[in-house]
């Protein structure tokens, strides 16, 4: 079985508890299944582990829509997994299309869900919304 994560945070660019998370969960699983890792950032040094910058033509935008940009870069390489699972609206758009695009189950362990957090709306200015609507998202996928 191959189960892909997405995620923003993994080592070396941890900064919060869904990193921790992450890393943990994917240290116990690599030894019972294959398990790859799609995360933000510079590519990292280690077999099954993927960075992904967000694309230069989105750099200047808003930061809601350079998650979405970089979700776009991972979908992709989703293809083949069995499972995905994302953990934070930040992932979850990238585990809600590949989901839909290669037609695998997606699983979320969510983490600060930002309805919850009103004080976000100031820090993503228009992104609020964006990243509200992506966690509001369904997760089933459609019946064949």
């Amino acid at each position: 079985m191959r189960v892909d994560f997405v995620t923003k945070e993994y080592p070396p660019n941890i900064y919060g508890g869904a990193g921790v998370h992450i890393t943990e969960l994917v240290k116990v699983l690599r030894g019972q299944i294959e398990a790859r890792v799609h995360a933000f950032g510079d590519p990292v040094d280690e077999p099954g582990t993927f960075g992904y910058k967000t694309p230069a033509a989105f750099s200047d935008q808003n930061s809601a829509l350079q998650t979405m940009a970089t979700d776009l870069e991972i979908v992709p390489n989703i293809a083949g997994a069995d499972l995905v699972h994302s953990h934070t609206w930040y992932a979850n758009f990238a585990g809600h299309i590949a989901s839909l695009l290669h037609e695998i189950p997606h699983i979320i362990t969510a983490h600060s869900l930002e309805p919850m957090r009103p004080w976000k709306k100031e820090q993503l200015g228009g992104g609020y919304q964006v990243s509200s609507f992506v966690e509001k998202a369904p997760t089933k996928l459609p019946p064949r």
